[in-house]
This record gives C-alpha cells, structure tokens and sequence, in this order.
C-alpha cells in the first residue's frame, strides 16, 4: 500500500491559506482569523484517535494530522473549521397523519481545539 508524502509547511505559510467557508466581513477580523495560537487538539468522537484531514482549495492546500492531546500552533480559521465538523443527531416524531417526520434535534462535536495560554 503506498502512502502519499506531504511537505511540511511553516506556520507562517498555513497562515496564508485561504479561509474557506464564511468569509471575514473586514480587515480586522480577517487578521484576528489568521493570528496563530497554541492548541490541545481533542478527539471527542473517538478518543486518542489521530484526525488527517486536507484544508484550502484546489490549488492551495494542506493536509493536516492531528493526534490526540498534543499541542499545535495554527491560525485560528483552522481551529475554527476543526471545532465546527459536526455530526447531526436525528429525531423521528409522529406528524398527526400517522407518518413519521425526520428533524433534526441538535449537534454533536466530534474534535476540540482548546487553546492554551501561556504566562
């Protein structure tokens, strides 16, 4: 089985990718967005699981690996995206017709960008 070889970026570098999804509305939040911190990666849905995921777009893009409790420095757009990867949880409740209706009752988290302070 081949595995795929991917360059190590910088944080610097990662701080350049484009921010997918909801768009900052001005520069100020932009640059709040793009401010590297320091975070405890958590893996709710399984944990001490690794998560490898790709993030930007086609021609921008990074694969990041993530392990359970360790610590990385990242942009906050990339904590941001981590913390929102969701799982539905699903309801079936009586319409009055005798049928069932599917509806969506909340969220469950499944990863945890905590971000640590240092003195």
């Amino acid at each position: 089985m081949s595995q795929l070889k991917h360059k190590q970026r910088s944080v610097e570098d990662i701080s350049k990718l484009p921010i997918v999804g909801k768009k900052p509305k001005t520069e100020k939040e932009e640059k709040f967005l793009r401010e590297v911190c320091e975070y405890e990666f958590i893996n709710v849905e399984e944990r001490g699981a690794t998560h490898r995921f790709s993030y930007g777009n086609a021609s921008n893009q990074h694969v990041f690996t993530f392990d359970h409790g360790k610590k990385y420095k990242l942009p906050r757009f990339i904590a941001e995206h981590v913390e929102s990867r969701q799982t539905p949880v699903w309801d079936w409740r009586p319409d009055g017709t005798g049928a069932m209706n599917k509806q969506l009752t909340g969220q469950n988290p499944r990863f945890q960008m905590r971000q640590k302070f240092s003195f």
